[in-house]
């Protein structure tokens, strides 16, 4: 618990430091770009200094190859291993490669509309078809060599676009531009790829380090999700609710009770997923579909969806409020 906490918490404090006052504005840059670094280097210290406590490493393989080399080779055979693979399974098969097909899309396109919000100001949205495109090659290439399957990351995905994120100097700092470009995710790839040569390292961190490092991604993703903001809304009083059209728009107890949907449907999802049932996450992840079209028009009028669960990372509306359209039109001389 104190290497996870005091890793969560120097990464933290770091990443807040970023943005303080103290030192140059390059190095505060610095080191709250490497906070994560730090924070594991640091506890890898504390838990060398205790000599009379075991704690779980962190278990590498010592070179490139197979989980289980005496079980399989590189390249699993899609004929079978030890024995024929039965014909009528390759084609029952596409039943649970549809629902994995279906989870690994939803995830990718979840991930991009929160990492394309407008108020990041980013401008190469074809980008994200290409990854979509390159996921889906990846995994056909993937299940050749029986390894994992590649997806979105969501919190993975949010991190990185949150450090290429500039910020704006001043009393309320303000999301200035990202740093689009693909050389980052290159360098952690190969740095992924270089960390089999990193064994001797590797191998002293401590589990419950990389715990904390979870918990800081996780938090740190958390701003900027609606469901997130309308949780706290629930324990804030309405005077100090900010100007969203969910806030706005929507009457308070009606904004609460959608949350309070929303949590059961979590819930609901996390219990699926943490029983013997979890392949069927997917179906059940799709079955909030037919309960939002049920909702719209019968709970919730459609304004109201649109301003709770909008189609888009933005609620636009036919309309702003305060103008009138009929100004902009011509009028004949």
């Amino acid at each position: 618990m104190c290497l996870m906490f005091g890793c969560f918490f120097i990464a933290y404090f770091l990443r807040q430091f970023k943005n303080g006052q103290f030192l140059p504005g390059k190095v505060r840059r610095l080191i709250g770009d490497f906070g994560v670094p730090i924070a594991i280097f640091v506890m890898i210290a504390v838990d060398i200094s205790i000599d009379d406590t075991y704690t779980q490493k962190l278990v590498v393989p010592k070179g490139l190859q197979v989980s289980n080399p005496t079980e399989r080779g590189w390249i699993i055979n899609p004929m079978g291993m030890k024995k024929t693979f039965p014909i009528w399974m390759m084609f029952a098969c596409v039943v649970p490669a549809l629902l994995v097909f279906i989870l690994i899309f939803l995830e990718s396109q979840i991930t991009t509309l929160i990492v394309s919000k407008p108020e990041r100001k980013m401008a190469k949205g074809s980008g994200f078809h290409l990854d979509l495109l390159i996921l889906v090659t990846m995994g056909g290439l993937s299940a050749i060599f029986g390894v994992p399957w590649l997806s979105a990351a969501t919190v993975r995905s949010v991190t990185h676009a949150n450090a290429l994120t500039v910020m704006s100097k001043g009393p309320k700092p303000e999301i200035e531009k990202v740093l689009e470009q693909r050389i980052s995710g290159i360098l952690v790839a190969l740095l992924v790829g270089l960390s089999i040569l990193m064994e001797p390292i590797l191998k002293m961190i401590p589990i419950t380090a990389l715990f904390g490092i979870f918990l800081y991604m996780g938090i740190t993703s958390l701003s900027g999700i609606q469901l997130w903001d309308r949780i706290l809304l629930l324990f804030i009083p309405k005077k100090y609710h900010p100007q969203e059209p969910y806030a706005t728009r929507v009457k308070t107890n009606r904004m609460n009770m959608f949350t309070l949907i929303q949590i059961v449907c979590l819930v609901i999802l996390w219990l699926v997923k943490s029983s013997k049932a979890s392949l069927a996450l997917p179906f059940v992840l799709i079955l909030t579909i037919p309960l939002r079209m049920f909702m719209t028009g019968r709970i919730f009028t459609d304004l109201e969806m649109k301003c709770l669960d909008a189609d888009d990372a933005k609620v636009t509306f036919e309309e702003e409020p305060g103008q009138d359209v009929y100004n902009e039109s011509q009028m004949p001389l």
